[in-house]
């Protein structure tokens, strides 16, 4: 015997059908619709893209580089141009019908595959091999045995590419260029060295402050430790100039230490100094006054054992782009760049001669950036100091650095 709907159940089942009816109406008449598609079959096709060569021709930075791709049939449209490096597309920045300017994607390999897409092309071109190289990376771990933190200062390099830094308790080590540390000195007679160059004789020299002792010294390879001058406040930093001079930042003042061991206050700035760079017979240094909040670099020419009139550079409390942040070191690329190492987010800047400037490598350089110093190439090594420990970092910038006069 059949089972029965009830009253109620019928209702629902009717309701049911009506509600149904109107969805069986509407799939009726969309049977033969399809889905519009941006592929026309009917549309003439163009000719498929061809790479020919790629500049610079073997390698370039991920993330950060710019290539130029040289070859046929893309479109002068940089949006109607696909680049990718394996998976990852890069950003097309201009382009025309036999060459493309791209962004490359962070992706460091050896041997990445790029091929191209145009549109109207039914083909990709075929692969071609590329290497892109990390732009900034950690150098060495500069942390003691059984450490797992390590406080990094001054650093310096020598023409062999040997890097040099003071690190906490009173130590200094040296970075092979295989990354290899060996320690010079774990018995300095001070703890930290500021500021650390190498300098004449082979010699390593220290500007520090240890109670009432305000000095520079020097250390041989061996370790030796000897007393070059000593002044009269805080050396924080200082570079040599053409003629063997030690030009120092002292407090709010700079020193003159001649190659005979004397020291002279030359002139004296509004602000505490913490930054010093010779360049092109110019002395530069950087300070801030943190009572009234005055920041700026400054120059002065280099007249035998004396300076010039100063002249502001930069002017850091009023540029909008160095907000929060302040200059805790500067030097400069053989092209008249000065490269500034802050504690701004952003890390390191670089101010150009003309007055532009930007953002060293966005996102790869975090603050707070203590003490940097070139090779004799287009690397840049950075003492990153975080709240516990330091990173030693290695930058390629893809430019040579300005002449150091203090490399035997």
């Amino acid at each position: 015997m059949k089972k029965l709907l009830s009253r109620p159940d019928l209702l629902k089942a009717v309701a049911l059908l009506v509600g149904l009816i109107p969805l069986a109406i509407f799939l009726a008449g969309c049977k033969n619709d399809t889905t519009p598609s941006l592929f026309d079959p009917n549309a003439p096709k163009g000719a498929d893209p061809i790479i020919s060569s790629i500049l610079p021709a073997d390698s370039t930075l991920a993330g950060v580089g710019e290539l130029t791709i040289k070859g046929q049939n893309f479109s002068s449209k940089p949006a109607e141009n696909i680049v990718l490096f394996g998976a990852d597309p890069a950003v097309v920045l201009a382009a025309s019908t036999t060459e493309l300017k791209v962004k490359t994607p962070n992706l460091v390999a050896d041997a990445i595959p790029i091929r191209i897409a145009v549109q109207g092309a039914s083909e990709f071109t075929p692969f071609v091999f590329y290497k892109l190289k990390p732009a900034v990376v950690l150098y060495a771990d500069l942390k003691d045995a059984g450490k797992d933190a390590v406080k990094a200062f001054g650093i310096d390099v020598d023409r062999q590419g040997n890097l040099y830094v003071s690190t906490e308790s009173n130590t200094i080590k040296k970075v092979s260029p295989d990354g290899k540390v060996t320690v010079i000195t774990s018995k300095a007679t001070f703890l930290r060295a500021n500021a650390l160059k190498v300098g004449p004789g082979n010699l390593l020299y220290a500007a520090n402050a240890v109670a009432r002792l305000r000095r520079i010294s020097t250390i041989a390879l061996d370790g030796t430790e000897s007393v070059l001058v000593s002044l009269p406040g805080n050396p924080q930093d200082f570079d040599f100039d053409a003629n063997g001079n030690i030009w120092v930042t002292v407090d709010t003042d700079v020193y003159l230490v001649t190659p005979s061991k004397t020291a002279t206050k030359i002139d004296s700035y509004p602000v505490t100094l913490a930054a010093l760079r010779v360049f092109n017979g110019y002395v530069y240094v950087a300070g801030k006054n943190a009572t009234t909040g005055e920041e700026k670099i400054w120059r002065s020419p280099i007249q035998g054992g004396a300076l010039g009139a100063k002249e502001v550079v930069l002017d850091v409390a009023a540029a909008g782009w160095l907000a929060g942040g302040d200059i805790q070191a500067l030097t400069f690329s053989a092209d008249g760049g000065m490269y500034l190492g802050t504690n701004h987010p952003d890390g390191m800047f670089v101010l150009r001669p003309d007055g532009s400037h930007e953002v060293l490598y966005p996102g790869l350089i975090a603050p707070s950036v203590y003490a940097i110093a070139w090779n004799e190439g287009s690397l840049l090594f950075a003492v990153q100091q975080l709240s516990a420990t330091s990173n030693l970092l290695k930058i390629d910038t893809g430019k040579k650095g300005a002449p150091y006069y203090g490399r035997p």
